[in-house]
């Protein structure tokens, strides 16, 4: 009888155990909804996709040795628009108030291919920064932020949902 009790006790403490880290984990989702909601909205945003748009076609006409002081004002500020999107969204990804899976399904190709493009842009602005007292801090939640979509690609993040059936 007391065998029987005590792995009752054992089950049910273990039945607990699984059920409280499911409502954590459903907590976790309901506080990160709608921040990811805005993330998503402000990545579709004119804005930001005129940016992605002039990373892709127009930046290679620039010295990005300069830093942003090669590129004209208005590109200027959306292309450090977009890089302070990604780097935000890198400082979400690491503290994990965003799930990576999640951006790395749906932004991950654009983290990555973004990265490509300024990169060397950010690089030349870390030289810039020299003299500040962590000059390799700057944007390095964007370029950790590339390395995590690099580790989890859009494919595998989505294809390790049990609802996806595409490829």
């Amino acid at each position: 009888m007391e065998v029987a009790a005590l792995v009752f006790s054992v089950l049910a403490l273990a039945v607990s155990v699984l059920m409280t880290r499911r409502q954590l984990t459903l907590a976790r989702h309901n506080n990160s909804m709608p921040v990811l909601i805005d993330l998503f909205r402000e990545h579709r945003s004119d804005r930001l996709a005129d940016a992605r748009r002039f990373v892709h076609s127009g930046l290679d006409k620039y010295d990005l040795s300069q830093g942003f002081a090669a590129l004209p004002e208005e590109e200027r500020e959306m292309v450090r628009d977009l890089a302070w999107y990604y780097d935000n969204l890198g400082a979400l990804v690491l503290h994990e108030v965003v799930d990576v899976e999640v951006v790395a399904g749906y932004l991950g190709g654009s983290v990555v291919a973004v990265w490509e493009k300024i990169g060397p842009l950010i690089e030349a602005e870390r030289l810039k920064r020299a003299n500040d007292p962590d000059p390799q801090r700057w944007q390095e939640y964007f370029e950790n932020l590339r390395f995590l979509m690099e580790e989890v690609p859009p494919s595998k993040a989505r294809g390790s949902r049990a609802l996806w059936r595409l490829g």
